[in-house]
């Protein structure tokens, strides 16, 4: 079966989209080719937008892509299907189940449309990870280096980057490298640095066993960040923290960094099961299926 894909403008999203059905195809026996004009030998011609459908003739097979009607208006989307002769077509593929019930109740005949949701592209988007940011002033043992190498060792930590502002974390590049775990190092030798660092960072971590400070939560405060920190200094008395664990306690800080991971992964799950490939698979079995009956 040969798919002809027909667009209206290189460069434009659908345009985009198109090439990204035709290279997410895996299946044999099945082609399909990107055009700016409908193929009369193809099996389907598949308009990629159905408000720019011309054809001059009907071909063996035509199935146009439904992305949207102008301010959600009932009576411009009844307007074009006709003025598209979108009732004489052999299907129609819905970008939304929104817009799918919208043109039944104008007509279109349930087995004539399909929802298909774009493809997501994982590779071009990944998962963006989580910016946590570290301060030290002068690198004692009290400010964290040695609770920061055991929770490195201890956990899995792939979902988010660490960003050490200052001294003291020698220890940490060595580890961070044998465990995989995305780190960076700044200097604070210019004070210039430090608002750069809380405007690169998502939440500021304050792991000191002990501290009378820290200085560091003052100035995540006056930034707005979140802030996630042992229950020394400052803590809970002066000022409060968005997460708090027990000094030492690295399974109880990764409890909370799971915490705030989670609504990532979930707003992520929502797009995990798709690709182009799935898409494409989709939109093969819609068009063999309007195809077959079209030829019954």
């Amino acid at each position: 079966m040969k798919i002809n894909i027909v667009t209206v403008s290189s460069g434009w999203i659908l345009q985009k989209i198109s090439e990204r059905i035709k290279t997410g195809n895996t299946q044999e026996g099945v082609e399909i080719e990107v055009s700016h004009q409908p193929d009369y030998q193809a099996d389907v011609n598949y308009y990629a937008d159905l408000q720019n459908c011309y054809y001059a003739q009907k071909t063996k097979c035509d199935v146009a892509y439904f992305t949207h009607a102008h301010e959600d208006s009932r009576d411009w989307a009844r307007d074009l299907l006709i003025a598209r002769s979108a009732f004489k077509l052999d299907g129609i593929v819905s970008m939304n189940k929104r817009y799918t019930d919208m043109l039944i109740s104008l007509g279109i005949k349930e087995d004539q449309i399909e929802t298909i949701v774009p493809g997501e592209t994982r590779e071009l988007f990944p998962l963006r990870k989580i910016k946590i940011g570290i301060v030290s002033r002068g690198g004692y043992e009290g400010y964290g280096q040695f609770f920061m190498e055991k929770l490195m060792t201890d956990h899995d930590l792939s979902h988010f980057q660490f960003n050490f502002l200052g001294n003291g974390w020698d220890r940490i590049a060595p580890i961070a490298q044998h465990k995989n775990i995305d780190v960076n190092f700044f200097s604070d030798a210019d004070y210039s640095v430090y608002p750069k660092f809380y405007e690169y960072i998502d939440y500021l971590l304050i792991p000191g066993v002990w501290t009378a400070g820290p200085m560091s939560m003052q100035e995540a405060l006056s930034t707005g960040i979140p802030i996630i920190a042992a229950d020394v200094g400052f803590v809970n008395y002066e000022f409060k923290a968005d997460h708090v664990f027990p000094p030492n306690n690295t399974a109880a800080l990764h409890s909370i960094l799971k915490k705030v991971l989670d609504p990532r992964l979930k707003r992520r799950e929502q797009v995990e099961s798709m690709s182009w490939s799935t898409y494409a698979n989709q939109l093969i079995e819609f068009c063999d299926k309007v195809r077959k009956r079209g030829t019954s």
